[in-house]
């Protein structure tokens, strides 16, 4: 979930040896689906697409609930599978945007779409007028930090990422975006990710 995006995960991957695939996800599409205020986080999905478990990191409770659940039959998964949203093309978000524009959400997710055809200053537009509609949204700043350090203007993209942070000091996926981008050695070598060092700058961030 880094928003640094592959550059900063995969030396880390083949250090670690890692073989099995990785997805990354740098426009935090999965963070601000599920709400996530802290990583890491597991998720077992069936076979049908219904999310059975939700839980923190690998611990012995969780694996056993796991278990469990694999131990069951084919014939007793229940229910349907989940009916997805579609995606919205860029022009139906032009539209709706048009209709509604103090629908912020809908700004961000058109933001992003602009992101992706690298039309940046139209981009970040969206972000200015999502910011404008909802001021106390911290997903609108994060995303305008996001695009920002696509640019490679990294200090501006921090001041953003902060903004977020203080909008939502519980919201630990933010928090450590900054720390990694600030403080890559805490985060990217072999000893990392360094939890003594994220308790005292938690503590040094208090004091301030």
């Amino acid at each position: 979930m880094d928003v640094q995006g592959a550059k900063v995960v995969k030396p880390y991957t083949e250090q670690h040896g890692v073989t099995f695939p990785v997805a990354i996800d740098p426009a935090d599409v999965f963070g601000r689906a599920f709400d996530l205020k802290a990583i890491p986080v597991s998720f077992l999905v069936d076979e049908i697409g219904i999310i059975r478990l939700r839980g923190g990191g690998p611990s012995a409770a969780f694996l056993k609930q796991v278990e469990t659940i694999l131990g069951e039959p084919l014939a007793q998964v229940r229910g349907q599978a989940p009916k997805l949203p579609g995606v919205s093309s860029r022009a139906d978000l032009e539209d709706a945007v048009r209709r509604a524009p103090d629908d912020w959400q809908r700004r961000v997710a058109l933001a992003e779409a602009y992101a992706a055809n690298a039309q940046f200053a139209e981009a970040i537009e969206q972000c200015e007028e999502a910011a404008q509609a909802h001021p106390k949204a911290a997903g609108v700043h994060f995303t305008w930090g996001q695009l920002l350090l696509q640019r490679e203007e990294k200090e501006a993209a921090l001041a953003k990422l902060k903004q977020a942070r203080d909008l939502d000091p519980d919201n630990w996926r933010i928090r450590k975006q900054i720390w990694a981008i600030e403080h890559p050695d805490k985060f990217y070598t072999g000893r990392s990710p360094d939890f003594s060092w994220q308790k005292e700058e938690l503590k040094r961030e208090k004091l301030q």
